[in-house]
């Protein structure tokens, strides 16, 4: 986690004005619905209102822009703040609120003073751009009256900061105070910009007055090479295997964001595309149960054959006008009832009857194929899915967008001048070495598609996962490693396909030469009908 109290903000605030101070605004985008770059010059400062990324940093790469359509605050922010100079960063008595002073500088000569209050509240963060009388002039997220009834946050209203419990500052807390406060487990609950990490590291005064009074000190810990906490406070977990230390908080913040791909470009692209995703499975869940519903009724259509044989059996017998005829049934030894169109003659009968046996039995081969398909179909988008939750960079997130695009899932991203956005023809792709040879897989269908039909030869061995979604892996080489070999290599396979960890699972392994792509089959698809099976456990 990053963890980002009170008194953290306010010393990142104290940063940030060193870095900030007096540059002036000149490029504002709102890169997405709850994100927003200020450039000054070549310094990116982004402003994410995201519930699990309400933070305020200077990026260190760019930002791009995925909110297709211009909003009204954005507009506010470029009319009031475009070409202003940061006056100063405060951070307000240690609560989560962030205040950015601008000036700028009108047409008659007047400066003009603004302010951009900034609440990093989880779910409830906002950016709200008032101006020198405090008068709201627009807000990032608007809310009605029944969602806040305890704010009028209107443009037009008076601003008001949010309704918090009265506590005591840090700075006026004594020794006395701490102890008992401390000693009742109440200081979170009493004192301004105390959070859980750092009270757990509060085991005397003198600890608490060093972490308030000293400089900013960014780390980041790991236990078991997993990355645990994020810090600017000289604090530490009860358990940690190794930490990183960096010089100023936007470092640490970068390296973080990298690291559990938090970018605000990382996590809109991903939310993006799992939407869409998430969306067509659902779709395509909902028509697999109608088809299904459909071969169920259609299962039958034996029985309108032998209707119609036993009826024209006893065709001679029967008589326009009659609405069901009782006749001997030679397929069941026994009597049966079979309904007529009393307006229709024997022979029309029994031809609508055959009609209906030809025609439930051609319906119920159609919903056989279209059970397939859209069977083939979820497996493809939940495929789609499991290469997102595998995936580890931004790029590897682009490819399947690239792909969703080229299928028709996504539209094209608006791109300048109106040229259209060039799709690669080529593609990286993972390596691996095991027990010596050289492993390749694919990161998404399109590097499955490149790896497959464009990176290994005809004699080179494929590995697959069976019947589910998964990476393509490819052995360098024609000769097949030894039995122990190929059961790493499988279990490989298995780990980066969609069955469960823990669980069984089987996987196919041929050579490239007899697989087959056929024609029109969306990226990753193929069939074979020579291979070999291995069972591994994932």
């Amino acid at each position: 986690m990053l963890y980002i109290d009170g008194i953290s903000l306010n010393k990142i605030s104290t940063e940030l004005n060193s870095l900030l101070i007096n540059k002036k605004v000149n490029k504002i985008v709102q890169t997405s619905s709850l994100a927003l770059t200020f450039s000054f010059g070549k310094i990116n400062f982004v402003i994410s209102a995201f519930p699990n990324l309400s933070l305020a940093y200077i990026s260190d790469k760019k930002e791009e822009n995925l909110l297709e359509e211009t909003t009204s605050f954005s507009l506010n922010l470029k009319k009031h703040i475009l070409n202003s100079n940061l006056l100063k960063i405060e951070e307000l008595n240690f609560d989560r609120v962030m205040v950015f002073h601008f000036c700028k500088l009108n047409e008659l000569g007047k400066v003009n003073l603004f302010k951009l209050y900034f609440e990093p509240m989880g779910k409830h963060s906002n950016l709200i751009l008032v101006d020198e009388n405090n008068k709201i002039i627009d807000l990032l997220k608007r809310f009605s009256i029944e969602e806040n009834s305890f704010r009028f946050l209107f443009p037009g209203a008076d601003y008001i900061l949010p309704t918090l419990n009265t506590k005591i500052s840090p700075l006026e807390l004594n020794e006395e105070e701490f102890t008992k406060l401390k000693n009742e487990n109440l200081l979170i609950e009493k004192v301004n910009g105390i959070g859980k990490y750092l009270n757990n590291n509060l085991d005397s005064f003198e600890t608490f007055e060093k972490i308030i009074n000293d400089s900013i000190k960014p780390k980041i810990f790991y236990k078991n090479k997993e990355l645990i906490l994020g810090t600017v406070l000289d604090i530490y977990p009860k358990e940690y295997d190794n930490l990183i230390e960096f010089e100023n908080s936007q470092e640490m913040i970068n390296f973080y964001l990298e690291k559990k791909n938090l970018s605000n470009t990382y996590k809109l692209l991903k939310d993006r595309l799992e939407n869409v995703i998430k969306k067509n499975i659902k779709k395509i869940e909902k028509t697999i149960k109608t088809i299904e519903k459909e071969i169920l009724d259609r299962e039958n259509f034996e029985v309108y054959k032998e209707q119609g044989d036993i009826l024209a059996a006893s065709l001679y017998s029967l008589k326009k006008g009659m609405t069901e005829v009782e006749l001997y049934d030679f397929y069941h030894d026994k009597m049966c009832i079979i309904p007529l169109d009393p307006l229709c003659t024997p022979q029309t009968n029994l031809e609508k009857i055959y009609k209906k046996y030809s025609k439930t039995k051609k319906g119920l081969e159609y919903s056989k194929n279209r059970l397939i398909e859209f069977k083939h179909n979820l497996d493809y988008f939940q495929g789609l899915q499991l290469f997102i939750d595998k995936n580890e960079t931004i790029d590897n997130l682009k490819n399947i967008e690239e792909e969703m695009i080229q299928e028709g899932f996504l539209k094209l991203p608006k791109q300048k001048n109106n040229k259209k956005k060039k799709l690669p023809k080529e593609y990286s792709y993972g390596t691996e070495i095991i027990d010596g040879y050289t492993i390749f897989y694919g990161r998404n269908n399109l590097e499955n598609d490149f790896l497959t039909n464009k990176v290994a030869h005809r004699e080179e061995y494929w590995f697959h996962a069976k019947d589910v979604p998964g990476s393509h892996i490819i052995l360098k080489s024609d000769i097949l490693p030894p039995e122990e070999t190929i059961f790493k290599i499988a279990t490989l396979a298995g780990k980066m396909s969609k069955g469960n960890p823990g669980s069984k699972i089987s996987i196919d392994y041929t050579k490239k030469k007899y697989l087959n792509k056929p024609k029109g089959a969306k990226p990753g698809f193929v069939t074979y009908n020579i291979f070999n099976s291995i069972i591994v456990t994932i």
